[in-house]
């Protein structure tokens, strides 16, 4: 009998112990479906999150094995803006979509209780990422987690050091160029206007360099990140224009506008394109929200004929904001110090036709 329980105690500690299944990791990524201007390249991505589609089939989860689940921010919001009456680039409108909405019921109740991870937002390849604007991608992670976050509404991690992104993206040198243009741009425009105006824009460039992009995809992505920066510099913007100025001591009425929902500062920098007149930088300007101003700028003349002013917004460091423009003037004035300087003018040609008729003079005696 004490054999019998001794070999049943050797049996119960000596049988293994049940092995937990290893997480499983669940990518959640796709290629970019949404313009920078907020409306919809195709209607491909209803597709793929409806039942039975490629991106609904990974969050209907047919076991208990664990996941960690790693998910593109930039790719919710896309599901999220679905969820209301959304339109195509061609105009082409549609209702808010029930998948959508299911999509992101079912994804919040698959991930509430197990490990979430937020990639640098838009999925771009971190090593590209890191060799272009390392300052960047850390923006692209911090946004990430934020808006993951929110969307899931629950923490979520992030984990910059970890291997978590997959794949590389082909980036030519035109784009790097394009994606360095337009990130500088938004960069100094953030050195006047209220960052988190530009916040969206920042991130979305991040989704460029996606390695889920082909590249005739990523060229045309490329293209509408341009046109809505472009959009985002004209808010902050000096109008061009041609002046006629008729007196030696003027004023130039240039009008300045801010098309941002919190005021702005900036200097204005004017450089005169000849030495007929004399023209002298405005700062510290202040620029109510979407709002017109006109401000009234001396200008000296000292001759007359056409000439131009370009002007340029700065920041209080001197670093450039938004478009530069050319403003034409037609200078008229005739007063004293104009008749003094073209008459001045005119003798010193007279001397120096003199002195060029007396050298030939001097060399046809020799």
């Amino acid at each position: 009998m004490k054999k019998i329980v001794f070999f049943f105690l050797i049996g119960f500690f000596t049988i293994p112990a049940p092995v937990h299944a290893e997480s499983l990791e669940v990518q959640i990524t796709d290629t970019v479906h949404r313009n920078f201007d907020g409306t919809f390249r195709d209607n491909e991505l209803v597709e793929e999150i409806a039942v039975g589609g490629r991106l609904w089939n990974l969050i209907f989860l047919t076991d208990s094995t664990p996941r960690i689940w790693i998910i593109d921010a930039a790719l919710i919001e896309d599901i999220t803006a679905m969820t209301v009456p959304y339109e195509l680039r061609n105009g082409t409108k549609f209702d808010a979509s029930v998948e959508a909405v299911a999509y992101l019921t079912q994804l919040r109740k698959v991930t509430r209780n197990a490990q979430v991870v937020a990639l640098p937002f838009g999925n771009p390849d971190p090593k590209l990422a890191r060799e272009l604007a390392p300052s960047e991608l850390n923006y692209y992670y911090k946004t990430a987690q934020t808006r993951l976050a929110t969307a899931l509404e629950r923490p979520v991690r992030s984990e910059p050091l970890s291997a978590w992104s997959k794949g590389r993206a082909d980036f030519s040198e035109s784009l790097r160029e394009q994606y360095a243009k337009n990130r500088k741009s938004i960069s100094a425009l953030s050195s006047v206007v209220d960052p988190t105006e530009l916040a969206d824009i920042r991130a979305q460039l991040g989704r460029l360099m996606s390695p889920l992009l082909k590249q005739k995809d990523r060229t045309y992505f490329s293209f509408t990140a341009t046109q809505e920066v472009f959009k985002y510099k004209e808010r902050l913007k000096i109008y061009s224009g041609n002046y006629q100025l008729t007196s030696a001591e003027s004023k130039l009425p240039i009008t300045l506008a801010n098309g941002f929902k919190s005021a702005v500062t900036v200097n204005l920098n004017l450089y005169a394109g000849s030495s007929r007149i004399r023209i002298e930088n405005v700062e510290n300007i202040v620029l109510e929200p979407n709002s017109k101003t006109q401000i009234s700028v001396p200008v000296e003349v000292f001759a007359p004929g056409q000439t131009q002013v370009f002007a340029k917004f700065a920041n209080d460091k001197g670093r450039l904001v938004g478009n530069p423009v050319e403003l034409s003037l037609n200078l008229t004035v005739i007063d004293s110090r104009v008749t003094w300087f073209t008459t001045g003018a005119a003798v010193l040609l007279f001397l120096a036709a003199i002195t060029q008729s007396v050298r030939r003079v001097r060399r046809a005696r020799k």
